[in-house]
């Protein structure tokens, strides 16, 4: 597990106690890639011997500790049960009249004249030109005309009236 190290340290290592701690380790959660770099970020010592305990003394010091995925599980958890909390005290949606009487509170607030909403323009067909029913046809500006009308025009049965422009 330990390749990268030294071969004195690898050796010194090579003991059934380490041995026992790694797979307890290993057991508990860890990756050996995450052993590997915590040992490998350890300070150098002035002997291998010294190394050796450090080494030792950090797999000892892990155990106490939960794993990273450990933590990652727990704090997983954590959210999914905060997210769910949240879910329940979900704010809900304000009746029409409660959210009309907010918000004039809150223009009542504002500075400035209130500009009041205006609606959109209601949409009329103009008269017709001939029967003064509901006109479906644009001739010119002041002239509309309904179907019926247009019919009977090409039918020859109306005449036009002159309208005096201008």
């Amino acid at each position: 597990m330990f390749s990268h190290l030294r071969v004195a340290l690898s050796r010194e290592l090579d003991e059934p106690e380490v041995a026992r701690l790694l797979e307890d380790l290993v057991a508990r959660g860890w990756q050996p890639r995450q052993l590997r770099h915590r040992v490998g970020a350890l300070p150098a010592q002035p002997s291998t011997a010294k190394d050796a305990e450090v080494v030792i003394a950090c797999l000892r010091a892990l155990l106490d500790e939960p794993s990273p995925q450990q933590r990652y599980d727990e704090d997983r958890e954590r959210r999914e049960a905060e997210r769910a909390r949240a879910g329940q005290d979900a704010p809900r949606v304000a009746a029409p009249e409660d959210r009309d009487r907010w918000i004039a509170t809150i223009r009542g607030g504002l500075k400035g004249r209130p500009r009041p909403r205006r609606s959109a323009p209601v949409r009329l067909r103009p008269d017709c030109a001939l029967c003064h029913g509901e006109a479906e046809l644009f001739v010119r500006r002041d002239v509309h005309l309904c179907s019926r009308c247009v019919d009977l025009l090409a039918a020859g049965e109306v005449q036009p009236r002159r309208v005096a422009t201008g």
